[in-house]
């Protein structure tokens, strides 16, 4: 049988041709952009250099959707932040999107830091946010037992969000609706052809009548091929811990410490999910490598003793995993704190168009980011068809089977008996969504890709009793071959060879 198609075996589509847009990476906010450009008669090609959308920052970040307390008035962050929150909660239900509006508890462990919380919200009230609060230690406790703190300031209409299921429902929807994903295509230059712009890439090149880099912490790098005044980027690391979904039961909101003054990051914090599990970071460090994920023991040690300032009694035994993500920092480490987005036309070529400096809240900003770039840039320049609602294909997210009433599992398993075959205990996976994950609208085919769109391996036991069940099913009934069993792409195979060769008598 031969081997597992990857995207690099595909010729780069169009034979030459120039789309009307080319989108340089597919994190939350280029996925975004790519959904909300679907809904328009022109072609679109996203080009991403990992082998599934979402898997830098876009997935590896603390999923809350933000209020907007933490950006000065008038700023693009603040700007974005506030309009987006509202668009990505109406995305989240056109997209069936598991989010939560929780709300957030700022606290300050002593008196020496609630001045911080009262001039966050000054520049909460000043932004528009609603119903911000300082409390005292009754009120908190009221709000999330085990909280120690002199005072907090209520962030009411704060949530959480699943971002890697965001960022992916956004690309399939955008897929299924004509955009053409191009996996595994890393873009190293952007340069003026007749007509348009070529982005060169390690399999070949693709041109646009427009281009926009939305390339994460390569955005700078890509811009300065093109665009010599463009700013560099700073690449900052965070680790985070994950708890038990045990944990999670104890936790009803966010719980941020008092903002450090001139830190990278918001502070350590402690965040529940819509999956149930608690999340504690970020830790933040200027790094030389962007694509660094690795985490240290030190850094867990740091993040448990910071968590455990405002929540001692957390239940440090009950880590189960790490992970650490990229921030794409306009400020260098000899400044600190924090930049504005920057949107940049190249004076020289203005239908390139760069998004630099997207750190937090691009999660929050996404939508109101697209919305911007879209109808404020591209349409205002050269007017956008919109297509008939007849012809928009909606595709919302896969309601998970183990967060179904009952009967409606029952009916489930009466139509499909692969709805009965649980292959992920922790996570109630069935075989059914093993098999509808496989079969997603951008052909990704990577261990993680299945474990970001149903949960298999994401549990406490991190895929000790599903990854062989997996493997067997794909092997057996999709003819997978131990060469095809990848982690994140090429460079990360699964397994090393066989323990034992088989013989052929």
């Amino acid at each position: 049988m031969p081997r597992l198609e990857r995207p690099t075996d595909q010729p780069i589509p169009g034979g030459g041709s120039m789309f009307d847009i080319v989108l340089i990476g597919a994190g939350v906010v280029g996925s975004a952009i790519a959904r909300v450009l679907s809904q328009y008669r022109c072609t679109v090609a996203v080009i991403e250099k990992e082998s599934d959308v979402g898997m830098a920052a876009s997935s590896r970040n603390s999923g809350v959707i933000h209020a907007g307390i933490n950006y000065a008035p008038d700023s693009l962050r603040a700007r974005f932040c506030m309009q987006g929150r509202k668009l990505l909660l109406t995305w989240c239900d056109e997209l069936n999107v598991p989010y939560k509006v929780c709300g957030k508890l700022i606290v300050a462990p002593s008196e020496e830091e609630v001045p911080g919380l009262r001039r966050l919200r000054s520049t909460g009230e000043a932004n528009g946010v609603p119903g911000l609060a300082i409390i005292g230690p009754n009120e908190i406790t009221e709000l999330q037992p085990g909280i120690k703190a002199v005072a907090a300031l209520h962030v009411p209409s704060s949530g959480i969000v699943s971002p890697y299921a965001m960022t992916l429902a956004m690309a399939e929807e955008a897929a299924v609706n004509g955009v053409t994903f191009l996996l595994e295509c890393e873009a190293t230059q952007i340069r003026p052809v007749d007509g348009g712009y070529a982005v060169d890439t390690d399999r070949g090149t693709v041109s646009g009548r427009w281009v926009i880099n939305s390339a994460g912490i390569h955005a700078g790098h890509l811009a300065q091929t093109i665009d010599p005044e463009a700013p560099d980027l700073y690449p900052c690391v965070g680790e985070y811990l994950i708890l038990d979904k045990q944990v999670g039961e104890s936790l009803a909101m966010s719980v941020y410490p008092a903002p450090p003054v001139g830190g990278a990051g918001l502070g350590v914090h402690i965040t529940p999910t819509t999956e149930g599990n608690v999340l504690l970071g970020p830790s933040d460090e200027y790094v030389s490598d962007p694509e660094t994920t690795s985490c240290a023991g030190k850094t867990a040690d740091q993040l448990l003793e910071e968590a455990m300032i405002m929540w001692p009694a957390l239940p440090r035994h009950l880590v189960i995993g790490a992970y650490a993500g990229i921030r794409a920092k306009r400020t260098s480490p000899s400044v600190g704190g924090f930049g504005d987005f920057l949107i940049r036309q190249t004076p020289s070529a203005d239908r390139v168009v760069h998004l630099i400096g997207i750190e937090s809240p691009g999660l929050t900003a996404a939508p109101a980011i697209a919305d911007y770039v879209v109808h404020e840039i591209l349409h205002a320049n050269e007017p956008l068809v919109q297509k008939p609602l007849s012809e928009v294909v909606h595709r919302p997210w896969s309601t998970r089977f183990d967060d179904l009433p009952e009967e409606e599992k029952e009916r489930l398993v009466a139509k499909d008996p692969n709805y009965g075959d649980i292959i992920c205990r922790c996570e109630g996976v069935t075989k059914h969504e093993l098999l509808h994950a496989l079969n997603n609208p951008l052909g990704v085919k990577t261990l993680t890709g299945i474990k970001y769109r149903c949960r298999a391996t994401m549990g406490r036991c991190s895929g000790g009793y599903c990854l062989p069940r997996m493997v067997e099913i794909l092997q057996e009934e999709h003819g997978w071959e131990p060469d095809d069993f990848v982690l994140r792409g090429p460079s990360s195979p699964a397994f090393a060879g066989r323990l034992i060769e088989e013989r052929h008598d």
